[in-house]
């Protein structure tokens, strides 16, 4: 059986090596003036790495129509010798990867179902019509916040625009996928990079929908605390003050663990505000746990900081806590 199945992967890997990527674009011998052209332009640059990423993604859901794919895109990219039919190219080649044979019908409020904890993206489309739409959309990572309105026209059923309100030459597509919800993928490491501070991200997978549809997050749904269990004694343990740690989790990572005891240790904090709106939780297997809160004091003067442990020796904080609190309290004059 096993051996069965080392050969059927043999055709596809077979087109991963002879057909991945799609168009093997070196900017550093750029082969004819198209790709000299593509080279030559951070949008288009962009929307190649588009194409190849949607392209990989057909490869492995459908090997023989990936392939079928392949040479009509090389010749009609081949075939242009400017920034407008290149553009155009590489929009309509992305819809056929997709599938996308119509206009769909767009209008509505759409919700961004992967962007993370703390993170949100709303997109409004309006006004549609055969040629395009009004985007109005927001952004929210933390205390950050941007907006992304404008007119989108479509190609080939593909949203696309570089015409952002106050947004420069930032690019976005909106591509309607099979099962009803879109794809939207922005040039967020270039054009848009001044409108998402703090690594927020417009990218991302839109169900439309009144209300954001992601169910409410936990402290176990993201990861910081390892089981039910755990999730469930730190909730009897910090009672109300549990949303609150989840409200500041907009951002999270492994701390060091300065102990020696075995113990899991994971900072938390609010996007934009690390120095006043922070947390800790240091769990262990036997089911002890150390937190600590952080929160700006009434009037923004200070930081007014919780802690809360399972231990009966309330006064005894671990090193790993004491060392996390110290970098909130301000050594005196």
């Amino acid at each position: 059986m096993r051996f069965t199945r080392v050969l059927s992967l043999v055709p596809l890997l077979y087109l991963l090596f002879t057909l991945a990527p799609a168009h093997a674009l070196d900017c550093g011998r750029p082969a004819n003036l198209a790709e000299h052209t593509v080279c030559s332009s951070p949008q288009l640059t962009w929307l190649d790495g588009i194409y190849n990423d949607s392209f990989h993604d057909k490869l492995l859901e459908d090997p023989s129509l990936a392939n079928e794919l392949v040479k009509p895109w090389m010749k009609g990219i081949k075939g242009c010798t400017n920034n407008r039919c290149l553009r155009d190219s590489y929009l309509g080649h992305i819809a056929r990867l997709y599938a996308i044979d119509r206009v769909a019908d767009l209008s509505g409020v759409w919700w961004n179902t992967t962007t993370p904890q703390g993170n949100s993206g709303r997109i409004q489309i309006s006004n549609q019509n055969a040629s395009g739409f009004r985007m109005n959309a927001t952004v929210k990572g933390g205390i950050y916040r941007s907006e992304f309105n404008g007119e989108v026209s479509f190609y080939s059923g593909i949203g696309f625009t570089d015409k952002i309100i106050l947004g420069g030459d930032c690019a976005i597509i909106v591509v309607p996928l099979t099962d009803g919800q879109l794809r939207v993928s922005s040039d967020s490491l270039r054009s848009c990079s001044l409108l998402l501070p703090g690594d927020m991200s417009i990218d991302g997978i839109y169900t439309r929908s009144a209300s954001d549809p992601r169910p409410p997050a936990t402290l176990l749904t993201l990861g910081i605390l390892p089981d039910s269990a755990t999730d469930n004694a730190f909730r009897q343990l910090v009672g109300s003050d549990y949303q609150k740690y989840v409200d500041t989790a907009t951002d999270f990572d492994y701390d060091e663990e300065l102990d020696n005891i075995g113990a899991t240790v994971v900072a938390m904090w609010f996007k934009g505000m690390a120095n006043s709106r922070a947390a800790i939780i240091m769990t262990t297997p036997q089911g002890q746990i150390w937190a600590m809160r952080a929160e700006p004091a009434a009037g923004g003067k200070g930081v007014l900081l919780k802690y809360s442990t399972t231990e009966r020796n309330t006064a005894k904080m671990p090193k790993t806590l004491s060392a996390w609190q110290a970098r909130f309290i301000k050594p005196p004059h």
